[in-house]
Order: structure tokens, then sequence, then C-alpha cells
């Protein structure tokens, strides 16, 4: 182990075995134990992954922690930006599922021109699905391993699914699902990788005093977040939406991005994705118009993709993605997803509970009303009836005074017998 890889935040000049993390979150330390106790790292080889120059920069290692395979990882961020460490914290106290096991997290370095440094120190989550599925890529895959394959994937669209619905409820979106942050950790899904999160309820008391205890500026924080959704994640994985640069995102976005992981990983098991020219086309708005035209169609989607083997249950899960995903009220909605406004798309419950189960769905989006159940009425009110009442008879006009008028007097005065009226 080169003795200078932590030479920038850690003195090495004496011959160690071990990393002895200590201090609090914010007042977090490291130091080197040449014999390590129980609690300390043993550190491994590193990761080799891709490392951007700009804006978020992680380096990983291999470790043993406790006797137990483990990752170590450091990622210098803007100041402004989200802590992952802070992510885990909020997703862990409302109980999302599919996390990997955060043994320690803090903050090494508070500000170094603008950038912190953290270190995470998680359980190993075993093999991506984009190591999982390049390894048996080719247009003879023996059926046994196609079987395991499509059960893998199964379940990565059930579980995947399942986090991000539960992450959004609890306030936070991933903003960059991809094959290379999906694993398969002993048979068990797990969603990694938060470090391109935002939090959409910054209002929450409880996500306030998780920024406390991380020492960043909600307010800030959420508002430069948000300034950065139009251009956030793995554009291979991206949706339409987010490669047209549209400055919101919701829940639905991150489905659409597992919605290609799963298209990406299945196509392995046929030519692999350099035959598809959704995974071949790299500018993003050119990128958006080809995966609109993969999947204008219900019934060539699959094959546009490159998706030639795929057995029956996984079909169902993703034509019931393709549904969620690209039609409203049984209108394709592609078209409206190139223009320039707000989310389209909003999250169907009756699709939602058959990929997630009732169970969650009853939990997250609450009881399902049965339509064909007739509501049950409140009983009406009695009607008393009123007494009747006579109406009034109309008053008879009163004869007019004619008392002055002589000319009818003498015709209502008949003349008796033998007098005359003078």
């Amino acid at each position: 182990q080169p003795p200078n890889r932590f030479g920038h935040f850690a003195d090495v000049s004496i011959d160690y075995e071990f990393l002895r993390f200590s201090g609090s979150v914010l007042d977090s330390k490291v130091e080197v134990v040449g014999l390590g106790n129980v609690s300390d790292v043993d550190v491994g080889d590193r990761i080799t992954r891709h490392i951007p120059l700009i804006r978020r920069a992680a380096f990983l290692t291999k470790a043993k922690y406790r006797g137990m395979p483990a990752v170590l990882k450091y990622s210098w961020t803007p100041v402004d930006r989200l802590p992952e460490g802070a992510v885990y914290k909020v997703l862990e106290s409302q109980n999302v599922s599919c996390l990997p096991n955060i043994y320690s997290s803090g903050i090494l370095v508070k500000d170094v021109f603008g950038y912190r440094l953290e270190y995470l120190l998680m359980e190993d989550c075993g093999e991506t699905i984009e190591s999982r599925f390049s390894k048996i890529s080719g247009p003879w895959v023996l059926p046994n391993l196609i079987k395991s394959a499509c059960a893998d994937i199964s379940d990565a669209i059930t579980k995947t699914t399942e986090c991000l619905v539960e992450a959004a409820s609890a306030g936070v979106l991933h903003r960059d699902i991809s094959a290379g942050n999906i694993t398969i950790c002993k048979g068990q899904i797990r969603v990694i990788d938060w470090g391109y999160a935002k939090l959409t309820q910054p209002d929450s008391p409880k996500i306030q005093t998780i920024a406390n205890e991380w020492g960043f500026d909600l307010g800030d924080v959420t508002k430069n977040e948000n300034i950065h959704d139009g251009m956030t994640g793995t554009p291979l994985f991206m949706g339409i939406r987010v490669l047209f640069g549209h400055p919101t995102r919701s829940v639905i976005d991150d489905i659409e991005s597992l919605f290609y992981v799963a298209m990406y990983a299945l196509s392995h098991l046929s030519l692999g994705p350099s035959a598809s020219p959704a995974f071949n086309v790299h500018e993003n708005k050119a990128a958006a118009y080809v995966k609109l035209g993969s999947i204008i169609s219900k019934k060539l989607y699959l094959k546009n993709f490159g998706v030639k083997e795929c057995s029956g249950d996984v079909k169902a899960q993703l034509d019931l993605l393709y549904q969620l995903l690209f039609y409203r009220d049984n209108q394709f909605i592609g078209e409206e997803l190139t223009e320039g406004k707000a989310e389209a798309r909003v999250v169907d419950t009756t699709i939602m509970r058959k990929i997630i189960g009732s169970d969650l769905a009853d939990q997250i989006y609450g009881p399902q009303v049965d339509k064909d159940t007739p509501a049950v009425k409140a009983p009406a009110k009695r009607k008393t009836r009123a007494a009747k009442t006579k109406k009034p008879a109309p008053k008879k006009p009163k004869p007019a005074d004619n008392s002055n008028n002589q000319d009818s007097i003498r015709y209502r005065l008949r003349p008796r017998p033998g007098r005359s009226i003078k």
C-alpha cells in the first residue's frame, strides 16, 4: 500500500496497516496505526473508476471493517452542494429500503478553495448491473444464464422502484440512476452513489436538523441543487426531458433512467448495447431524439433497444414501466417530453401498485378506492311535512261610494208601485 496515498490529509511518515477514524461529523479525523483494533479500517486496493475534472471527484478503495468486506469512499465536493453522507442520514431516518449499510461518515476537510472532503465507510455492495451483464454479453448466451440474468433484472426493477418512491416520499431524488449505481449483493439489490441527490422538502424539521449536523446552509444548497437539475446524471441513462435540459426533476425521471438501465442490461443477452443506436449517441439532444424514436412503438420498443431475450415476467414489468412513463389516458406523450414545459407525467398509482405491490403503494399513496364499488352515501335527512295552512281568501273589493252620483241612485233604487222619484 503506497504510503503517500493518504499523505494529503493524514501523517503517513510511519509504517501503517490500518486507518482509524474518530471525531464528530464536522470534526472528523483520521490517523494511521501500525496495529489496529476491531474498529480500525484495513485499506486494500483502489477501485478504478472515471473521475470528472470538474464538480465532484470521488475515490474508492477496497477495505475491511470488523473483518467484513467494505468500501472506503472519499469525495471532494463543492461546499455549496449536498454532502452524500447527509443524504444517507435523511434516507435512513425514513427507513428507505435497498440502501448500503453505512458504518461511518464525516467531513475531514471543511473548505479548501471552495471544496470539502468527506468520507464514507460502507459495506461492500457486491457487483454492479454494468459488471454483471457485461460478463455474459454476446449472441450465444446459454439458456441458464439468460434465466438467471432475467431474474436479476426483474428483482432490480422491483426493488429499485421501491427504493426510489420511498426516497421521493422522504424528500430525496437520486438523479443519477445508472447501470453502475445499482448493485447485486448476495442476492440483494442495493442503490448506491447518492452524491448527486437533491432534497425536495427543505422545510422538514428533520432535514434541517441533519443540515445543521453536517454544517451546510439548507437554503443555499437546495437552490444550487435545483440549478443543476438539468445537467445532473449519467447521459447514457438520462431521461428524455433531462437530456433536453428541462430545469425540473421528479421521481418519474429517476424511474425512466431505471427503464433504460433495464434495456441496457438486457441488450447484453443478444448483440450488446453497441447494436442499439439508443446507447451510441452521446450528444444530449441527439440522444434524446434517438430515445424518443426507440420508444415510439409499444410493440417494437424492446427490439429498438436491442433486446431479444427476455422472460415473460420481465416483459410484463417493462410494459408497466413503459405505460407509466410514456402514456397518459391511453395516449402516447413522447412528444410532450421534448417541450419546455413542466413535467407532463404523474405517478399512475394503479400501475405503480402492480410494480411495487399494494402494501407499499398504500403506505405512500394511500389506500386505493375501488371504482367498481359504489360509494356509500350518507343517510338522507328525513323531511318533515310542514303543517298545511289555508291561504286567506282574497278580499272582495268594497263597493264604490257613489252617494253623490244621482244617476247611480236612480239605477239602484226602483220605485214602489204608486210612488215616483223626483
